[in-house]
């Protein structure tokens, strides 16, 4: 009884500890080349939408690459070719993102109709704001000072950092600041306590032009496409992959037929299996009944570097 207790007791703080885990923030979407920069400071090319953030992310595109991001239950972030954007924090407990920093670049901006658990500032070295409601395009080149909003939908008040004046934006509209460079880099005014306000002037509000429009339409329609092609692709490599008669799977193969696995990980179809601390590089599964891989045989280093490859092999049992 005591020992059914403890089982209990473990599989309730497990799901106890699964459920705590926070939803979001998420990756929706990745294409093109997206470098992702985690807490440990190691960046590496983000490869699928499954890694995960914890603490703090820095994201950056090549001028073709893209990532979204969504920050909670109805609203979304995307960063843009040529672009790199800051979550320095992400919360622990309930993935709170209450600051996004937009260091070079474009972003996209995205809600729903429902309200947010937690506010987000939109930060950049020329502006800084809560994130509005709505649909825009935000923008800053810092080697030329200027920042920039495009509204596709909502309206939002857009001024310069810590600036005095402001210029109201609405939906088919946009607006910007136009900095001064001195020395190579952005020129400040520093006030009383370190309050910076940068030099320069609010640009006229002006109509978006029919090239933002259908560019946004053709980006969205290219990124959907992209998608559906990806999906197609992995549906029918699922399908090449199948045999007839097959019950096992990962790999595919009939009953009582065997798969010699690689336990090494080699990093191009030229190279052979990784031998591990035990001399082991290789093992031989087979398929039963159940569909399950069985019966299980390690191989030592000499003869799993011939039979193991890259890829698992599946042929008839040599036994």
């Amino acid at each position: 009884m005591i020992k059914g207790f403890l089982i209990f007791t473990s599989l309730l703080l497990v799901a106890v500890s699964s459920s705590a885990l926070p939803k979001f923030p998420q990756i929706r979407e990745v294409s093109g080349q997206v470098w992702l920069t985690g807490k440990d400071g190691k960046r590496a090319l983000l490869k699928s939408t499954k890694a995960k953030m914890s603490e703090r992310a820095q994201f950056e595109t090549s001028l073709s690459g893209f990532v979204k991001v969504q920050i909670d239950e109805n609203r979304f972030v995307s960063v843009l070719g040529g672009s790199e954007i800051v979550l320095p924090v992400v919360g622990i407990d309930h993935g709170e993102v209450p600051v996004i920093f937009l260091k070079a670049g474009s972003l996209r901006w995205e809600t729903g109709e429902g309200t947010p658990a937690f506010g987000t500032a939109l930060r950049s070295d020329l502006f800084e704001f809560m994130a509005p409601k709505g649909d825009y395009i935000f923008t800053i080149e810092p080697a030329r000072a200027y920042a920039g909003v495009k509204v596709f939908k909502g309206s939002m008040q857009f001024s310069a950092l810590n600036g005095e004046e402001s210029s109201m934006v609405a939906s088919g509209q946009q607006a910007g600041f136009q900095g001064v460079i001195e020395g190579g880099e952005i020129a400040y005014d520093v006030l009383l306590k370190g309050k910076k306000i940068p030099r320069g002037k609010l640009t006229p509000v002006g109509p978006l032009s029919e090239k933002d429009i259908a560019q946004v339409a053709r980006e969205v329609k290219a990124r959907e496409q992209a998608k559906i092609a990806r999906a197609a692709q992995a549906k029918k490599k699922l399908a090449e992959e199948k045999i007839e008669g097959g019950i096992c799977s990962s790999p595919q193969a009939r009953f009582n037929e065997c798969a010699w696995v690689c336990l090494g990980n080699p990093k191009n179809e030229k190279k052979n299996c990784l031998v591990s601390k035990s001399g082991v590089s290789c093992v031989r599964r087979r398929c039963n009944a159940n569909g399950e891989w069985a019966d299980e045989f390690a191989l030592d280093a000499e003869k799993g570097s011939t039979l193991c490859g890259p890829k698992s092999v599946v042929a008839p049992c040599d036994y």
